[in-house]
């Protein structure tokens, strides 16, 4: 195993925990694994909500709305699964705050006309969760909302709408310098949107609401836009100003009282200065925490008290969120690498704010070893929940075995093959491809054939 652990393109071929220990302390790193599996049970507080154990589904989108943004069976069918597995915290999907904004046609998006049918998807989680776990049994429900920003579709044509340039992200979409970046009165015009969004979703049932600020995507990239002008670019104060103001409007409006607001956040970026979140000019790559913890700050000052943090561009470089073993590129890095930085930058905001709950991250790729790398990080300190991404598509009741029976069975977990980021990100819809092959298997099939045509 140790002879080939410094190549950048090996791939996950651990027996035992015995064998992952030993390159984790070959490499030096922060990853720690307990054998504990009892720390998954203890509840989560989050003001006057309670999550009832300390694992979580990261927000997966699924590309399966319909042309009015609402939830499809395949969406219900989805988190129906996923509320059985037994999750405490089902963080659901990105769902757009206006029509401009969405990553595709197929992206859930709340509307006035469409909320009850978001409450009837709220609805399904709760008491699918209820039926097996006791009518006693309350998972936390939170809904992400968002802006695509540069990675706005219209009628499965990129329609890029751009805070800030960035070469390296501009040149993937074919894009110049001479692409307008959107205006001020543009961004002023989205507070009240986040804001309509965050109402339909308090009546819709949910617990809380997620401000996306990660991947790249509208808020996400304001936080790099160093080279912007106006109020909303150059420095701090201006970078974070709609995020902040978004945050404040949602707690000072009346519909929005006992909303739990928290935010998918990206603490790095993975692109150097001045293109790139989390790192300080002439350091490269390296990462920087300096801000993320100045805005994290700002954050709970004012009151948010759950955030999920992540890192990377899933569009550019998936292996910096999302570790893998196949995908369309080979990272410059080995997949354990991947996984301490998730891991290790996660544990060092959880030291830092030990009042907050982070939600980690990092954990798929080790596949029925997982668990143990989870209870490790609660063990400690390093999250106050566990969370799982593509786990929760390829197999919804991970959740359950590891609180039930202890173990991740070999033959459920996810392989991190990246078909369902290929899919994602060519045509919109994700499911695993393996797993719940029944649905996705012909899916991805025709995606592939249409290509060679």
């Amino acid at each position: 195993m140790s002879n080939s652990i410094h190549s950048n393109d090996r791939k996950f071929n651990y027996k035992n925990l015995i064998e992952l220990e030993k390159d984790i302390q070959e490499m030096q790193f922060d990853i720690k694994l307990s054998e504990d599996l009892s720390l998954y049970r203890q509840e989560v507080k989050i003001g006057t909500h309670v999550i009832p154990n300390a694992i979580a589904t990261h927000p997966m989108e699924g590309g399966d709305a319909d042309e009015k943004g609402s939830p499809t069976d395949m969406t219900f069918r989805k988190y129906k699964k996923i509320a059985k597995g037994g999750a405490g915290l089902i963080w659901v999907e990105a769902v757009s705050i206006c029509k401009d904004g969405r990553s595709n046609d197929k992206q859930l998006w709340i509307t006035e006309d469409n909320w009850r049918d978001f409450k009837a998807l709220n609805d399904i989680i709760k008491k699918s969760a209820k039926e097996e776990f006791g009518q006693d049994y309350h998972p936390m429900t939170i809904i992400q909302i968002n802006h695509a920003g540069r990675y706005c579709k219209v009628k499965g044509k990129p329609s890029p709408i751009i805070a800030t340039h960035k070469k390296n992200l501009d040149e993937r979409l074919g894009i110049d310098e001479s692409y307008p970046v959107v205006t001020d009165e543009y961004l002023d015009s989205l507070k009240e949107k986040y804001v309509q969004a965050a109402r339909l979703s308090k009546k819709a049932g949910f617990d809380g609401v997620d401000i996306k600020a990660c991947h790249g995507y509208l808020l996400s990239e304001l936080l790099s836009a160093y080279e912007r002008e106006g109020k909303y670019g150059g420095s701090f104060e201006n970078r974070t100003r709609l995020m902040m103001s978004i945050v404040e409007a949602i707690k000072e409006d009346a519909a929005c009282e006992g909303l739990v607001i928290s935010s998918r956040l990206n603490i790095y970026d993975g692109l150097p200065y001045p293109q790139g979140w989390g790192v300080s000019e002439g350091k490269g790559f390296e990462v920087d925490l300096t801000e993320p913890k100045k805005l994290i700050k700002s954050l709970t000052d004012k009151g948010v008290q759950l955030i999920s943090l992540t890192m990377g561009n899933p569009y550019a470089f998936p292996h910096i969120n999302k570790p893998f073993d196949l995908g369309n590129y080979i990272p410059p890095e080995n997949a354990l690498h991947s996984c301490n930085r998730l891991i290790s930058e996660v544990g060092n905001m959880q030291k830092s704010f030990p009042e907050i709950t982070f939600v980690g991250l990092g954990y798929s790729w080790f596949r029925h070893l997982a668990p143990y790398v989870g209870a490790g990080s609660l063990k400690h300190g390093l999250c106050k929940v566990v969370g799982f991404g593509r786990e929760s598509i390829a197999y919804p009741d991970f959740a359950r075995d590891i609180l039930e029976n202890q173990e991740m069975k070999r033959t459920g977990v996810c392989i991190s093959c990246s078909k369902c980021s290929e899919m994602k990100s060519k045509i919109g819809t994700c499911g695993c491809v393996i797993r719940d092959a029944e649905v996705y298997l012909p899916i991805y099939k025709e995606m592939k054939a249409s290509e060679v045509k």
